[in-house]
């Protein structure tokens, strides 16, 4: 389509929404704004594109996602007629390879991009894809590892040993630790260099077959934590792509676990940014990947988050249903303590809480938060400032504004210890709920203590 010619697709697409321009552009300002971009899209602006202008990336994958969710379909880039054409597409994210080797080229040069600061403005810029959020079916296939082995790694040198399989669990440790700690953007920028550096090299180096899937599960875990760190600094494409790498890795490992809880980790992700069913999908997918034989820490951890996504699409019996499930494989879990390894009863709990406010349970949803929030380790400041925020806002539905204020205060203990745009997009809640009661006397003192907290840019 000429650059100036109408746009006949796009127009199809807003009829069957039954949309206007201005609502489109208002859904678009929306979707970009719980990506941490900030739109100011009008009807004027949609009218253009409906005459032929183009939007620059990433508008018209926002526009594609926002009459997605509201068609209750997949709606890809191309069908809104603003794709920009093949020739002049910019794709900042480097493609898998169809080798093997592939999953581990995308990792090193992803990577080696995040950790340019003139590259990562590119990259953070971008927009989450709904066209790209479809689960991969798990295939069987033997693993890199096993089909290659030694042979396989594509760099001379000293073989890996044992140790250096440790040392990625160890690393893994250490990191999930920081976030959990400080929040995703405290420590991101050095989890991306030794994935780019260290990390690779040990993927390309000489190992045994069973050695070097230990390698990959590794290297699968750190870049699921840094799609993690990444989607809670604000960058969730970057954390999409990660995701997706992630997924590839485990693969390459025949890690059917580690990759339903990738799956998980994306719902996660979906759920987040507003697309529901899209996040249920992808729950659904990671409870059928694992299968009924994985380890009960592990079938608790998917199945709660399955129990969510039933209850957003109002479908209580089978919420419940999951909730249940969850709670006797977790009261018989007996793995070992680790970030992939074990489902803390807090999760659990407030995992609880979500659904049963889903459902619209608001008083034994506050029960259910309030026993996470008191489980958090004080020192764990991510996992309690947003636990206590969204206590807080539950209470506040309820009109218990004095108890809400209460855990506010807690929740103000702990911002300032974090870079999250999680504990930001909390920070802004507590903003404008207490706004109406700021001559009562509990949400004023909330409300000053606040003023007193700025905004800190991510630490990428």
């Amino acid at each position: 389509m000429a650059r100036h010619q109408p746009n006949p697709h796009l127009a199809a697409l807003l009829n069957e929404a039954h949309w206007s321009p201005g609502e489109l552009a208002r859904a678009v300002n929306e979707l970009g704004a719980a990506q941490g971009l900030q739109l100011r899209y009008d009807r004027t602006s949609v009218a253009h594109w409906l005459t032929g202008s183009r939007p620059r990336p990433p508008i018209p994958v926002l526009v594609a996602s926002a009459l997605s969710r509201r068609s209750g379909r997949l709606v890809t880039e191309e069908e809104t007629g603003l794709a920009q054409p093949q020739q002049d597409a910019v794709d900042p994210f480097p493609a898998d390879g169809p080798e093997p080797g592939g999953v581990m080229d995308r990792l090193t040069a992803l990577a080696r991009a995040d950790a340019d600061p003139t590259r990562r403005a590119l990259l953070a810029g971008s927009a989450y894809d709904l066209a790209a959020a479809t689960a991969p079916a798990w295939s069987p296939v033997p693993s890199a590892a096993a089909r290659y082995g030694a042979a396989g790694s594509r760099a001379a040198g000293p073989r890996a040993a044992s140790g250096d399989v440790q040392r990625l669990l160890w690393m893994v440790h250490v990191f999930a630790d920081l976030m959990e700690r400080h929040g995703g953007a405290h420590a991101r920028s050095a989890l991306t260099a030794y994935l780019a550096e260290d990390t690779s090299r040990l993927l390309a180096a000489p190992a045994r077959p069973a050695l070097r899937r230990d390698l990959f599960t590794g290297a699968a875990q750190l870049t699921h934590l840094l799609a993690r760190m990444s989607m809670d600094a604000g960058y969730p494409s970057l954390a999409q792509h990660y995701f997706g790498t992630a997924l590839g890795l485990a693969h390459e490992a025949g890690d059917r676990r580690l990759f339903a809880i990738t799956l998980r980790a994306m719902s996660l992700q979906a759920m987040f940014l507003g697309f529901h069913e899209h996040a249920r999908g992808l729950a659904e997918a990671a409870v059928d990947t694992a299968g009924p034989r994985t380890d009960r820490a592990t079938r608790a951890f998917l199945l709660s988050q399955r129990a969510l996504t039933h209850a957003h699409a109002r479908q209580r019996h089978r919420a419940m249903s999951d909730l249940s499930a969850a709670e006797t494989h977790h009261d018989r879990a007996t793995g070992p303590p680790g970030p992939f390894t074990s489902y803390p009863r807090a999760g659990l709990d407030y995992q609880r809480g979500r659904t049963l406010l889903a459902l619209g349970d608001t008083a034994p949803a506050a029960q259910a938060l309030t026993v996470a929030a008191e489980a958090r380790r004080e020192d764990r400041h991510r996992s309690s400032a947003l636990s206590r925020a969204r206590l807080a806002d539950t209470l506040l539905t309820m009109g218990h504004l004095e108890e809400s204020c209460t855990h506010w205060h807690v929740f103000l203990d702990h911002y300032p210890s974090l870079r999250s745009a999680a504990a930001d997009q909390a920070l802004r809640r507590l903003r404008g709920s207490l706004r109406g009661f700021r001559h009562q006397p509990h949400a004023a003192a909330v409300l000053h203590r606040a003023r007193g907290l700025a905004f800190l840019p991510p630490n990428p």
